[in-house]
């Protein structure tokens, strides 16, 4: 089916909402799909059948009845929301927070800084649910350590996720993808959407494309090249040419070639091992950037006291813009279990 799901949902509305036929003064029977949304519909391929609809004005004094239907098409015929229910998710969440509402992520330095930059103690991260603690904002929290003058932390750096308590889920349940970014499940902190971002530079010198990947894993192994061919195929299917074996935690290797054509590429894919992310992620940038780590990354509660600085996000303007337009699950996720925790105490579906 050609078309983004969620593109073809909003213009199968836009056909609904401006049909001339749906006018008030129309005498198209409630019953009857107007022409713009058969039209909508086959333009999409996609069958009649597959369309429930219910448009109903709403207007009027409260004590009158509702007047007839305008569309009734198929109204008893069980469907699946589908994507439409993240407009629903993002309207509740501007009126309740308004648009300007930013997540803070909180950092604490617990101990003095030596003069040869060793913190001498834990680097405390404690998340709230922002969906956008992507790879560029995590290096500036480490570019913000370093002004304080850290380039050695000398105990553990400990991530407080107790913000959300989101039951365990399959990645793959959703639509047997469990690659893609999007299925990746919610986590009060969520970083980089727990995916890596592999890059492919064809270097006809050499007769191959060079291999890089952010943000780097610490433990992981990555092939530093792909096999350059011209495969005639016209980069149509690029990402199954490059035979990328991706099951194994501690290795990402490639079996196939990269078409000459494509020139550069990008892609980006859930890493296989989720619970394991935010440490390798975490070690792996902290490491290139320079810095060294004396303990371990794990899980654990934050102080009470006042954080050293504090990473805020992008305002909700922007992440509802980002939800909406990409139809990005987990970031839906993120904003649902976000509001049960403002209202409610606790990040949790049943909270919402």
């Amino acid at each position: 089916m050609p078309g983004h799901p969620f593109a073809i949902a909003l213009l199968l509305i836009g056909a609904l909402l401006l049909a001339p036929e749906l006018d008030a003064r129309a005498q198209t029977p409630a019953a009857a799909l107007p022409a713009e949304v058969r039209s909508a519909l086959e333009r999409a391929e996609l069958p009649r059948e597959a369309l429930v609809a219910w448009v109903q004005e709403v207007g009027g004094a409260a004590q009158q009845a509702l007047p007839p239907p305008r569309l009734a098409w198929q109204p008893d015929q069980p469907a699946n929301p589908a994507s439409l229910a993240k407009l629903l998710t993002t309207y509740a969440a501007l009126d309740i927070l308004g648009p300007a509402w930013t997540w803070d992520t909180p950092v604490w330095l617990q101990g003095p800084i030596g003069g040869d930059g060793t913190l001498d103690g834990n680097l405390v991260i404690q998340g709230s649910g922002d969906p956008k603690l992507v790879l560029e904002r995590i290096w500036l929290m480490f570019k913000r350590l370093q002004q304080f003058g850290v380039r050695r932390i000398g105990g553990d750096i400990v991530l407080d996720r107790s913000a959300f308590a989101a039951p365990e889920q399959n990645a793959g349940d959703f639509d047997g993808e469990p690659l893609r970014p999007y299925n990746v499940a919610a986590d009060a902190l969520l970083l980089n959407y727990k995916a890596v971002t592999l890059t492919f530079m064809p270097d006809a010198a050499r007769g191959v494309a060079r291999v890089g990947i952010d943000p780097p894993l610490a433990g992981v192994r990555v092939d530093a090249s792909v096999p350059l061919a011209a495969t005639g195929s016209g980069c149509v299917d690029w990402r199954a040419a490059l035979g990328a074996q991706l099951a194994d935690p501690a290795r990402i290797r490639f079996n196939g070639r990269f078409d000459a054509a494509c020139g550069e590429k990008r892609w980006s894919v859930a890493y296989i091992e989720p619970k394991t992310y935010n440490e390798r992620a975490l070690r792996g940038l902290w490491l290139e950037m320079g810095g060294t780590l004396g303990g371990t990354v794990r899980d654990g509660l934050a102080p009470s006291t006042p954080p050293s600085f504090v990473l805020s996000s992008p305002p909700l303007a922007d992440v509802v813009r980002d939800i909406n337009k990409f139809s990005n699950n987990v970031m839906a996720q993120q904003l649902f279990l976000t509001l049960a925790l403002i209202q409610r105490g606790s990040g949790t579906p049943e909270r919402t």
